[in-house]
């Protein structure tokens, strides 16, 4: 069949995506793929990627075809153009991600006019912070975004947070259902090659965080654990990768708080990321907000015991006291203390490490949820 997703954004190299991932599967199942996107970078993006350059690109057998993005407003660009390439084109599926965008407005248009199945993902699951934002969000829930999602067929919540923040918005309960996000099993793994101690040297009770550096994150926090985790662990190293507008303030606060053994190794392509989780003992992601956490799946499959915020998507993935352990958010002493307890214990890292491995394979693996995916379509199409 010929599916059609179209997001706001799509830069593969440094970010790993749900649509990526969606893309690239269905391509191998043998369906015809393309993504509709812009050229533009969002502003959450940190990272410059030259995968704008390209009005048409290839990709793991599916084109990405990158249109005029025009104004934004709120966090996404109008798309203008984007009904007319629709139109023109011969579509069996349309698959928007997030129902509160114009593009997912005109693909509500395009799919009744075409009378072709309509699917949403949502990807968020709180109101924008920002005063303004906040009425654009609520406003358009009300009038394009209401539209959107009675003409969904289905509406594809990753988490049950944002299940339920759907409902909020008045989405009929009977479309929802809760897919999460999936990892390559394959890539990420246990036993890759150990990036992080051949190519910096980094290597013995080594902590991961992986992420931007926004205040989001709680990083931070991260840092204030790991001064404590020092004082009785002096061996403990902490690794941070990924870039953003708190990376000097980040960089002050370890000086200041005088902490060594903290690497900060900016931006790493997602092609070398399976070597990176291969170098950690512990996976941290300590986010104020966090609607998934595609990391916290990804070390989960390469085999490491993750401690993260019982906030959002993590509240799903982790299990506390078997996958790894959850900790309230901007609590530090709470991190610091399930990172001693796993450093100290190698017996216990690694059965966490490999339980986590499992609940990766059998909930998240990629194989699986395409082909949740997939039926849906096969049923939406009658």
């Amino acid at each position: 069949m010929k599916i059609v997703q179209v997001t706001s954004y799509f830069h593969s190299r440094y970010y790993s995506s749900n649509e990526q991932i969606l893309s690239r599967e269905l391509a191998k199942l043998g369906h015809d793929v393309e993504v509709l996107t812009t050229s533009k970078r969002a502003k959450w993006q940190t990272v410059q990627s030259d995968e704008v350059e390209s009005k048409i690109q290839k990709l793991d057998e599916f084109s990405v075809r990158r249109i005029f993005p025009g104004p934004e407003i709120g966090v996404a660009p109008l798309m203008p153009s984007l009904l007319l390439t629709l139109m023109g084109e011969e579509i069996d599926i349309i698959h928007t991600h997030n129902f509160f965008t114009a593009p997912s407005f005109y693909c509500a248009i395009a799919a009744r006019a075409k009378r072709v199945p309509l699917i949403i993902t949502q990807h968020n699951d709180q109101l924008p912070s920002h005063i303004v934002r906040r009425f654009l969000y609520v406003f358009d829930g009300l009038t394009f975004g209401k539209y959107v999602l009675s003409q969904a067929g289905k509406i594809i919540a990753l988490t049950n947070d944002i299940r339920l923040h759907l409902l909020r918005m008045g989405a009929d309960e009977n479309k929802l259902e809760v897919i999460p996000n999936a990892v390559d099993t394959n890539r990420f793994s246990p036993n890759k090659r150990n990036l992080l101690e051949a190519k910096w040297g980094i290597s013995d009770s080594v902590i991961l965080f992986v992420g931007r550096l926004v205040e989001e994150k709680g990083t931070e926090y991260l840092l204030y654990a790991f001064s404590l985790v020092v004082r009785k662990n002096p061996e403990a190293k902490l690794v941070i990768i990924g870039k953003g507008p708190k990376e000097g303030e980040l960089t002050r606060l370890q000086r200041k708080l005088r902490i060594p053994h903290v690497f900060f190794l900016g931006a790493v392509e997602n092609s070398m990321m399976p070597n990176i989780y291969a170098g950690a003992d512990v996976v941290v992601l300590p986010s104020i907000r966090e609607p998934f956490g595609n990391v916290v799946i990804e070390a989960m499959a390469s085999g490491k015991s993750v401690i993260g915020s019982y906030v959002g998507g993590i509240k799903d993935t982790i299990i506390h006291g078997v996958t790894g352990y959850h900790v309230q958010p901007k609590n530090s002493g709470q991190i610091s203390g399930f990172l001693l307890k796993l450093l100290s214990n190698p017996p216990l890292r690694e059965q966490m490490g490999e339980n986590a491995r499992k609940r990766a394979v059998e909930n998240y693996n990629q194989e699986l949820l395409i082909k949740k995916i997939e039926k849906i379509y096969v049923e939406q199409l009658g």
